[in-house]
């Protein structure tokens, strides 16, 4: 029989994000396994716990799984570790107890635990069921009330590891994910009208948002954000390039 597995979408933090199906699938989850990389963002921590205790009403278990990214750099071996580390942990649960795997936003957006799964499945009999989330730039697009995209218009998703290679006006609206390092500083230059709709903290009672053309915008976020890293320890932030043109 194979084991029932659940990959969870809870949206980018905020308590009212989470929907009644995701609501519906962790009462059915015997063990959640959730990846500990925030050993410096204890508020993560505590919100994905602290939805787990609203949502949850039933017994369960919580498997804390440290995470493999400050050791293994590389992509494909940070897959591997996990990979590794959560056959082990699903090899010593009961053979009907029902896993849940939690993911930030929507699992399809950017999140490596559906690559890990899909794996596990060359290993373990298991029964995949993955619950879409709120995603991050959904909620960016509802702050700043605004669509992703313009009419007739297309809009591209891309990480900041890959924005100063890939970004030009002709890709249309462009939205940025995964960037601690906060690149569209470097397109201020070539690009200085460029619009930029930013948010952090998205969904929370700390959100933060900011809108503006790159070159007045961008120094001013710089500032704030190092006060906000200062403040909070950590910064989960998202925003979109759109073409003055």
């Amino acid at each position: 029989m194979a084991r029932k597995v659940f990959v969870i979408g809870m949206g980018p933090g905020g308590f009212g994000q989470l929907t009644l199906d995701a609501v519906e699938a962790m009462n059915s989850v015997d063990a959640f396994l959730v990846a500990d990389r925030s050993e410096d963002q204890p508020d993560l921590v505590w919100r994905r716990s602290e939805l787990i205790r609203r949502n949850v009403h039933r017994a369960h278990r919580v498997i804390t799984v440290l995470d493999t990214a400050k050791v293994h750099p590389d992509d494909a071996d940070i897959d591997a570790a996990r990979l590794a580390t959560y056959s082990q942990i699903l090899s010593g649960l009961t053979d009907d107890a029902t896993v849940g795997f939690l993911a930030w936003g929507d699992p399809a957006l950017y999140d490596s635990i559906l690559r890990v799964v899909d794996a596990l499945r060359e290993q373990m009999s298991i029964d995949v069921t993955v619950i879409p989330g709120v995603s991050a730039p959904q909620v960016l697009a509802a702050a700043h009330q605004i669509a992703l995209n313009r009419a007739g218009e297309s809009v591209h998703l891309t990480t900041g590891r890959r924005l100063l290679g890939e970004y030009r006006e002709d890709l249309g609206d462009v939205v940025v994910l995964n960037d601690p390092d906060f690149t569209c500083r470097g397109l201020v230059e070539e690009f200085p009208d460029t619009e930029l709709f930013w948010g952090a903290y998205l969904g929370t009672s700390d959100q933060v948002l900011a809108n503006g053309p790159l070159r007045t915008v961008v120094p001013e976020l710089l500032a704030l954000r190092a006060q906000l890293l200062a403040h909070h320890g950590w910064i989960q932030e998202i925003y979109l390039l759109r073409p003055s043109s």
